[in-house]
């Protein structure tokens, strides 16, 4: 990591957070997996990645959510 340039950091919104959310925990309940694994933590991070990546909505979400 270059530490010479600023970092950016964009937060995310509670629309954006509800969004990924419902995409998120329904991937989990399809899966059976608990909110609390590791499972989750790497879907989590694949949505949330996707979200900074530009998809924006919640069918896209959805659907990064069921790929990843």
């Amino acid at each position: 990591m270059d530490f010479a340039q600023p970092m950016s950091f964009d937060p995310l919104g509670s629309d954006a957070l509800e969004m990924i959310e419902r995409a998120l925990h329904a991937e989990l309940q399809r899966r059976a997996f608990s909110r609390k694994s590791e499972e989750a933590e790497a879907l989590a991070a694949e949505v949330i990645a996707a979200y900074h990546a530009g998809v924006r909505d919640d069918l896209g979400l959805s659907i990064v959510a069921g790929l990843a």
